[in-house]
């Protein structure tokens, strides 16, 4: 028997998703919340990173057109470009909460938690980058 594509389509996978244990950073201890992203491989995320290579593409042509350098991105730039790649992968969460209320996982919120928290931002990247997590076994 051959190795089957169709049973180990990557991309299919990926957009399916993986389910995480967030670790506290430094003890790595398990913290009861679950977040759930897509791959690396997945249409949507690769569809992200494309519209913003483009989006970077265009702005440096455009500033060739009227003879200035593109400006280097910056520090802020960087940091919300990282915030939109992490906020792309998440599908779902569980377990995460505010002052003993449960933040509903919506766009706004994952955004305003990859921004407030960073070692959450990292470690929904790390997973979502682990091809590993999303093939079968």
């Amino acid at each position: 028997m051959g190795f089957d594509l169709s049973k180990n389509n990557l991309s299919e996978l990926a957009e399916v998703g993986y389910e995480f244990e967030l670790k506290m950073p430094g003890t790595n201890e398990g913290t009861g919340a679950f977040i759930t992203v897509r791959g690396a491989q997945s249409p949507k995320v690769k569809n992200f990173a494309k519209k913003k290579f483009n989006e970077m593409q265009l702005k440096e042509v455009q500033a060739k057109r009227k003879g200035r350098d593109t400006d280097p991105m910056t520090l802020d730039e960087a940091e919300e470009m990282a915030i939109e790649s992490a906020a792309i992968r998440v599908i779902s969460w569980k377990g995460i909460e505010e002052g003993d209320k449960a933040v509903p996982c919506t766009e706004e919120n994952v955004k305003r938690v990859l921004k407030d928290h960073a070692w959450i931002r990292e470690q929904v990247l790390e997973e979502s980058d682990q091809i590993v997590n999303f093939i079968k076994s």
